[in-house]
């Protein structure tokens, strides 16, 4: 391989912001997977917890609205006196987990600090099986030398932008593609859940290809594998997993090459 040489011909500027952004996430991304999660976790948890003590406010609230100070005694006192120690309960474990979070923060921010930033094997097999893909060791190998121009044995920016151009450029299916499946789904999934849909694929396809083949595209994804009409599942439109995709990003592969293969052994 040679070395990586940038494009001559530049993204359109919100696909180049959303390839950055993957860049960046996968960049270490094993260093920050348990992080990340763990903040999921403590963002839900945090939540829950708010809600709680919110509705034990309220109902605090509406008790002492409601009766005089020598109606608020016996079983109303002790239930009183209930939510406010849930209340204190609450109030301690936010602070707790506010604590791990801002801890966590800054793990993440030092982390995305360093000098050099670049995407490992282990990076790129932690980020698949964050997307639920199975993968062997030599599986993730081989996605690392699709994209490996300098077989330094890790992905830096140049690298990563030149092997996403050549495949969104690429019609003949010969383009070694694995690598770039995985970085299009996470393009294509700006809010990071996991799934991408219908809404968000949209808005990220039609300024490369048009309308015309936006709606191949989508339909390929989102349709029947016989070319059925879409089926609107889930939110935004309908979703599909990380499965799903590289199923359908494959198959289309496939037949781009097949289609090429053929179109030459005519021309002879």
């Amino acid at each position: 391989m040679t070395q990586a040489t940038p494009p001559s011909n530049p993204l359109a500027p919100k696909e180049m912001k959303e390839l950055k952004r993957v860049y960046e996430q996968l960049c270490y991304f094993a260093d920050k997977s348990h992080a990340l999660q763990r903040l999921k976790d403590i963002q839900a948890a945090l939540d829950e917890h708010q809600q709680s003590l919110a509705s034990s406010m309220r109902r605090r609230g509406m008790y002492d609205d409601s009766f005089t100070d020598d109606e608020r005694g016996g079983g109303g006192s002790r239930s009183l006196q209930n939510d406010r120690g849930n209340e204190q309960e609450q109030d301690l474990k936010i602070a707790d987990l506010q604590k791990e979070q801002k801890e966590l923060k800054k793990k993440l921010a030092d982390i995305r600090s360093r000098t050099v930033q670049h995407i490992r094997s282990q990076d790129t097999a932690a980020a698949l099986k964050a997307l639920g893909k199975r993968t062997t060791k030599r599986e993730v190998q081989d996605m690392m030398w699709e994209v490996d121009e300098k077989l330094d044995g890790v992905i830096d920016w140049d690298e990563f932008h030149l092997n996403f151009e050549r495949n969104i450029r690429d019609d003949s299916g010969l383009e070694p593609a694995s690598f770039y499946h995985m970085v299009q789904f996470m393009i294509y999934d700006s809010d990071n859940n996991g799934f991408v849909s219908i809404d968000e694929t949209m808005n990220m396809l039609y300024a490369r290809v048009g309308r015309e083949q936006m709606e191949t595209t989508i339909t390929n994804l989102f349709g029947g594998d016989d070319g059925a009409p879409i089926k609107e599942v889930g939110h935004q439109g309908g979703e599909i997993d990380f499965e799903r995709y590289w199923e359908v990003a494959v198959r289309e592969q496939t037949k781009k090459l097949d289609n090429a293969v053929n179109e030459k052994l005519g021309k002879r």
